[in-house]
């Protein structure tokens, strides 16, 4: 009976997340929340002009070296499979993100230091988030939260390991499989984050 419930959330999990397209489009401003003051975000076309052209490879070695945490209080590497490169939506597309299943109201962490460049609301991603770190070359992507944490605002400086907000399943989410979707992207040349190389989590949170 065990084997078949796990083999179930297995299945699920598979099929979670499943938007129609690999990027959202622009995402709308979400509400700006309680706590401390929002400081201004440099504007995202010039901060990409502003940085060297990099390799992928480079990007890749400069996300590993930042040795970001797991996301996810409490979740565990060896509890998670790479999703990274599953088909949705029938073979339409490929995920290019991890899920990271935890209890309703887990506490989801910043992975790594950086600026919260855009908190949203949409029917796909749900209560979601859109953070850059220090050098503004990598952008992180958390998606389905439950809500946020209520210190968080557009411009907030994020700590790694900083409480963000909390698992759910807002938005695309099935309903009774609470989740993360954690993505990890390139800043895009062109300044539009939400639209950047994707880069698979999984080898860089200690995945094999």
């Amino acid at each position: 009976m065990r084997l078949l419930a796990l083999g179930t959330l297995y299945v699920l999990a598979a099929t979670a997340c499943t938007r129609p397209v690999l990027y959202y489009p622009t995402p709308e401003p979400g509400p700006v929340q309680s706590g401390r003051a929002a400081t201004p975000v440099a504007a995202d076309t010039e901060s990409a002009a502003a940085m060297p052209a990099v390799s992928a490879d480079a990007d890749i070695e400069y996300v590993r070296a930042r040795q970001i945490l797991m996301p996810v209080a409490g979740a565990s590497m060896s509890k998670l499979a790479d999703t990274f490169d599953e088909a949705r939506d029938g073979g339409e597309r490929v995920h290019r993100a991890l899920d990271i299943l935890a209890p309703r109201g887990t506490p989801i962490v910043a992975a790594d230091d950086g600026v919260v460049l855009r908190m949203t609301t949409s029917p796909l991603g749900g209560i979601s988030m859109y953070a850059v770190d220090p050098d503004h070359r990598i952008v992180y992507y958390y998606a389905h939260m439950e809500r946020y944490h209520d210190s968080m605002s557009q411009g907030r400086t994020l700590v790694r390991g900083d409480t963000i907000g909390f698992v759910g399943t807002t938005g695309n989410a099935p309903k009774d499989l609470p989740h993360l979707h954690f993505q990890i992207m390139r800043m895009a040349a062109d300044g539009k984050f939400w639209n950047g190389e994707p880069i698979n989590p999984y080898p860089l949170l200690g995945g094999r």
